[in-house]
């Protein structure tokens, strides 16, 4: 029983362990969140490329995706002073981003089409013990290049 309670305390432990400032068991989603959705940099023609670094199904592609073109490290303060809280883990950034959205024009396997093109948006990140692990949303304020 004491060896029981031992283990399970080791394993609850390791789970919320924390790993370079996140909670263990949140550094995946936050590593897939930046994987799908930050860049530093990126032009919009480099959306086939992007594209093709992202998780697909054997049938379709994905039909838009947005990325974040800013250094992961101003996009984090969103889940907490650089951010408005708008709903349950839901916070809308108070400074705006320029965000490169890559829609598909063909759906055909394994070569699909994308045309990007750049706006600048307040972006609504999902947030999970202040890290942020999911796309939500944007409110888009204009259009910097791109048709």
């Amino acid at each position: 029983m004491v060896f029981q309670r031992a283990f399970l305390f080791l394993v609850l432990l390791c789970v919320t362990v924390m790993v370079n400032g996140q909670p263990g068991d949140v550094r995946p989603r936050y590593q897939q969140f930046l994987l799908q959705h930050v860049r530093e940099r990126m032009p919009i023609q480099n959306c086939e490329l992007e594209m093709t670094t992202l998780p697909r199904n054997s049938v379709t592609c994905k039909k838009t995706n947005t990325f974040i073109l800013a250094k992961p490290e101003l996009v984090i303060p969103i889940c907490n002073s650089g951010g408005t809280n708008t709903h349950s883990n839901l916070f809308q950034s108070t400074k705006p981003f320029i965000v490169v959205i890559c829609q598909r024009e063909e759906n055909m396997l394994p070569n699909c089409k994308y045309k990007g093109k750049s706006s600048t948006r307040y972006v609504t990140i999902a947030c999970d013990r202040g890290f942020p692990v999911h796309y939500d949303g944007d409110v888009d304020i204009g259009t910097t290049d791109g048709k």
